[in-house]
C-alpha cells in the first residue's frame, strides 16, 4: 500500500523549496522560546493530510514502513514553522489500518497504536530543527555524527498485568537498533562491537511531567532523569560496561572475561546504585530475544534456566555476555536470595564489590559458581561487611543465608 506516494527523489520538498524560495536555509535548532519551556506545554501539531508512506512490508504479525508528515512545534506565546518530520514505523500488524498509518504522529505516542515502535533517524534530521538534539544525542553516546544516532520510541502493548501502555525511550549507534543480534546487546560474545545506548521507561507517559520530559528530549536532545546509561567496551577476552545514572553520574563498572570460545569463565565489579526493574526488563526485547535464543543454543530443558551473572538489575542488557546455563531452583532460590541482598545493601547507600567465577573452565555448562563480594561505605570508606567466599554447585538445594535489610542500618553505624 502507497499512501500519496512520494514525489521522484531528485525533487527538492515543498517545505525546502518555500524556504530557498525566500532566501531562507532550514532552521538547525528550535526557537528560544521551545526550549525555555523545558518542554511544559509544548505541542507537536500534526497534519494528518500531509503523510506520506512508503516500503510498507509485513512479516508475521509486524507491519513497517517508512513514512515523512508535517508537524508543528508550539508552546505558550509561540508557534513554530511546520517541519516535515521522516520516521521509521513498526506496528502490530492488525493495527496497521491506512487510517491508523495516515493519524499516526511520530512525536506524539497518544496517536501510536499499542505495541508500536517508532524510529527517528539522525541522518533524516540534518537542516531541520531536530538537528541540534540529534547532535546533543550523538554526544551522549560518544558518536562523532548524528548519522549513526537512532531515537526509538517504543508504545508497550496493554496487558493484564500492566494494563496501561508504557513507552521505552531509546537513543544510540545504529548497530544497537539495526542489528541487535549481529553485533549489538543481543550478539554472541566474539561478534561484539562498541556501543552505547541511554534507555528511559516511562510508566505513565501521558502524565504532564512525563510527556514534558519526552518533549524536552525532542527540543534539546536533553536526556530526561531516570535514564540509564549503558556502554560496553570490547577488548580481546573481556568486555566492560559501564551502568550511568544520567542524573547522579553514579555508575555500575562490570568487566566479563572469556575463553577463546566466547563463553564467560568470570565476572567482576562494583555495584553503586539500582538501574533496574522489572518494568526495564519486561519491555527489553532485545534482551529476552537473547534470552530465548540462548535457551535454544544450549538445549535448556525444563529445570535450566537462563541465568544471568549479575541480574538485570543491576547491568541491563548485554545478552549471552551475562548469561549461563542455571539450575533454575539455584536460580530462583540462593542465588536470588544473594541477589536481593546486594540489591538491599545499595539500597542502604551502600557499594558492593562483587567476583564471580564460573568453573570449571570453559564448560558448557559450569558445575560450580564462586562468590566472593564485600560491601563498603562510599562515604567513609569503611568496610561493612566482608563475608567468606561462597561456593555454590549448580544444583538444586543451594543455600544463602543473606543479611536482613533492617539489620544493615545497624551493621553501617558500627563501623562510624
Amino acid at each position: 500500500m502507497t499512501i500519496d506516494a512520494l514525489r521522484p527523489p531528485d525533487s527538492t520538498p515543498d517545505w525546502l523549496a518555500a524556504l530557498l524560495a525566500r532566501g531562507q536555509a532550514p532552521e538547525r535548532s528550535f526557537d528560544p522560546a521551545l526550549v525555555a519551556a523545558e518542554g511544559r506545554d509544548v505541542t507537536f501539531d500534526h497534519d494528518p493530510a500531509s503523510t506520506r508512506i512508503r516500503d510498507e512490508a509485513s512479516s508475521g504479525q509486524r507491519t513497517t514502513y517508512r513514512g515523512d508528515t508535517e508537524v508543528t512545534a508550539a508552546a505558550p506565546g509561540h508557534t513554530g514553522d511546520p517541519v516535515q518530520v521522516a520516521y521509521h514505523a513498526d506496528l502490530p500488524r492488525a493495527a496497521a489500518t491506512p487510517e491508523a498509518m495516515q493519524a499516526l504522529n511520530p512525536l506524539d505516542p497518544a496517536t501510536w497504536p499499542p505495541g508500536s515502535r517508532i524510529s527517528l533517524h539522525g541522518a533524516d534530521q540534518v537542516g531541520t530543527p531536530f538537528e541540534t538534539a540529534f547532535a546533543q544525542l550523538a554526544e551522549a553516546n560518544g558518536l562523532d555524527a548524528i548519522d549513526d544516532v537512532r531515537l526509538v520510541m517504543a508504545k508497550t502493548t496493554e496487558t493484564k498485568a500492566r494494563p496501561e501502555a508504557e513507552l521505552r525511550v531509546m537513543s544510540g549507534a545504529a548497530h544497537v537498533f539495526d542489528a541487535p543480534t549481529v553485533h549489538g546487546p543481543g550478539s554472541q560474545t566474539l561478534d561484539r562491537q562498541d556501543f552505547s545506548v541511554h534507555t528511559l521507561v516511562q510508566r505513565d507517559p501521558d502524565h504532564p511531567d512525563q510527556r514534558a520530559a519526552l518533549n524536552h528530549l525532542l527540543v534539546t536532545g536533553t536526556l530526561p532523569d531516570g535514564t540509564v546509561g549503558t556502554r560496553e567496551t570490547v577488548s580481546p577476552g573481556s568486555i566492560n560496561a559501564l551502568v550511568t545514572d544520567v542524573t547522579s553520574g553514579e555508575v555500575n563498572d562490570v568487566t566479563w572475561t572469556f575463553d577463546d570460545q566466547g563463553r564467560p569463565l568470570h565476572a567482576e565489579g562494583t555495584l553503586t546504585w539500582l538501574p533496574g526493574s522489572s518494568s526495564m526488563r519486561d519491555t527489553d526485547t532485545v534482551e529476552n530475544r537473547a534470552q530465548s535464543q540462548f535457551r535454544v543454543d544450549n538445549g535448556l530443558d525444563g529445570t535450566e534456566h537462563t541465568g544471568h551473572i549479575f541480574a538485570y538489575r543491576f547491568v541491563h542488557g548485554h545478552g549471552p555476555v551475562n548469561m549461563f546455563p542455571q539450575n533454575g531452583n539455584f536460580n530462583t532460590g540462593a542465588y536470588a536470595r544473594m541477589e536481593q541482598e546486594w540489591a538491599d545493601w545499595l539500597d542502604a547507600g551502600m557499594d558492593v564489590d562483587i567476583s564471580i567465577a564460573l568453573t570449571p573452565d570453559g564448560a558448557l555448562r559450569p558445575d560450580q559458581v564462586t562468590v566472593d563480594y564485600s560491601v563498603t561505605d562510599p562515604v567513609s570508606g569503611g568496610l561493612v561487611y566482608d563475608p567468606v567466599v561462597t561456593v555454590f554447585d549448580n544444583a538444586a538445594g543451594q543455600l544463602f543465608d543473606s543479611i536482613s535489610r533492617r539489620d544493615m542500618d545497624a551493621m553501617i553505624d558500627d563501623i562510624g
